[in-house]
């Protein structure tokens, strides 16, 4: 195998990773229980020959390939492998035939290619030095989310991982195959706060007898929004949407309690530590005001992930030399949903580098997460290729 082509070696192994993604959807599996998934890596992962398999928990899979070169660097490369709650409306031949569940987010293909770079690496051997640790992880879209729990429990050592890469499937209304990367941040960060005001209730006629709980959540409502505006920087950007709120059940009585909530997102770690600081501080400052009890529940999600602007430089160089001029796309402005690959890196300050294949669409574009998502398959070759590229790049510089 020369330089150039890998991408002749992917689209040889097409069908069988076309098959592995078609299997995988039919069979989709909420986070932590992975168990059919796993179980067909595993199985995929023993034929292709890696040199050791291991599991950090019961849906996870992680397998080791050492090159042929001798000794070097050990570098990781993720995949996701769970699906959603999500009730497929995709009418196609291979549709989810579990109820209410569909890999409406491409974790399905992602399994499938990084199958498809495992088996790619295990022929060609004596084509880079150092290791190869493939994660093939669960439950990303779950919160705490299965990086963190891996991370916790050691995935990143014995072999110590030097650098971690991963991909992400994106519907697209013209390209397929390309490849598109991001200097600095990628995905945001992701805070999900739950509000529970206490107050006390009483008739309409008479509000000065009670302590209105919707009052105060209305007003908590609005000064969250204050925290993008006057308490961070304009030039960072922060959301803080409030999407459910809820109280009361009559016209005339003043409710005991309200509830709300909403999920806050940014794309640095100082950023979100002034906004958790801001929520608490309205919270008070309401009660004062309302008489109110005002309790938050708090649920810290993924960190933002941010790309080694190196790294990012190398793999679309290398990328580029294997699937022409133009394969690449470099991004201005990163992505405004979150991942949990940013455990990998924040938890360790290992480097990492995540990029995003363009997948075309088939029938109506519709966004990830959505029960109609459904991309083309004919993007798996080259994202396979690319990963590879990126990888003998990596270990041999």
């Amino acid at each position: 195998m020369t330089e150039g082509t890998l991408l002749k070696t992917a689209l040889n192994n097409s069908a069988e990773v076309t098959e592995i993604r078609r299997t995988i959807h039919r069979h989709p599996e909420i986070g932590r229980n992975e168990f059919k998934t796993s179980e067909l890596i595993r199985k995929k992962l023993t034929e292709y020959g890696v040199d050791e398999i291991k599991s950090y928990t019961p849906t996870s899979v992680v397998a080791i390939i050492k090159g042929g070169m001798g000794e070097g660097r050990c570098l990781a490369i993720r995949a996701d492998i769970d699906a959603l709650p999500v009730t497929e409306d995709t009418g196609l031949p291979f549709a989810s035939e579990v109820e209410g569940m569909m890999h409406a987010c491409g974790h399905d293909m992602h399994a499938a290619m990084l199958l498809g770079v495992a088996k790619m690496l295990c022929g060609m051997r004596d084509r880079f030095k150092g290791t190869v640790k493939l994660i093939f992880q669960h439950s990303e879209d779950t919160l705490p989310g299965g990086a963190k729990e891996l991370t916790e429990k050691g995935v990143m050592e014995d072999p110590k991982v030097d650098a971690i890469f991963g991909m992400h499937i994106m519907p697209d209304e013209k390209e397929c195959g390309k490849l598109a990367f991001i200097k600095g941040p990628i995905t945001t960060s992701v805070d999900l706060y739950d509000f529970t005001v206490k107050g006390k209730s009483g008739h309409g006629s008479a509000p000065h007898t009670t302590n209105d709980p919707i009052l105060a959540a209305c007003q908590t409502v609005v000064l969250l929004q204050q925290i993008p505006s006057r308490y961070v920087d304009p030039m960072e950007t922060v959301v803080f949407p409030v999407c459910s709120i809820h109280s009361g059940d009559a016209p005339n009585v003043i409710p005991e309690e309200a509830k709300f909530s909403g999920i806050a997102r940014g794309y640095s770690e100082e950023v979100r530590k002034v906004v958790d600081e801001q929520v608490y501080k309205i919270a008070k400052g309401v009660e004062e005001i309302s008489g109110c009890k005002i309790d938050i529940n708090h649920y810290e999600g993924y960190p933002a992930c941010v790309n080694d602007a190196v790294l990012t430089e190398d793999a679309m160089k290398a990328v580029e030399r294997e699937l022409g001029e133009g394969s690449t796309v470099l991004l201005d402005k990163p992505m405004s949903f979150s991942e949990d690959f940013s455990y990998y890196t924040n938890m360790t300050g290992t480097p990492g580098m995540y990029m995003f294949l363009y997948a075309g669409h088939e029938g109506e574009l519709v966004p990830l997460h959505n029960p109609k998502m459904h991309v083309k398959e004919e993007a798996m070759p080259y994202g396979c290729a690319a990963m590879t590229a990126a990888a003998l790049d990596y270990l041999n510089r």
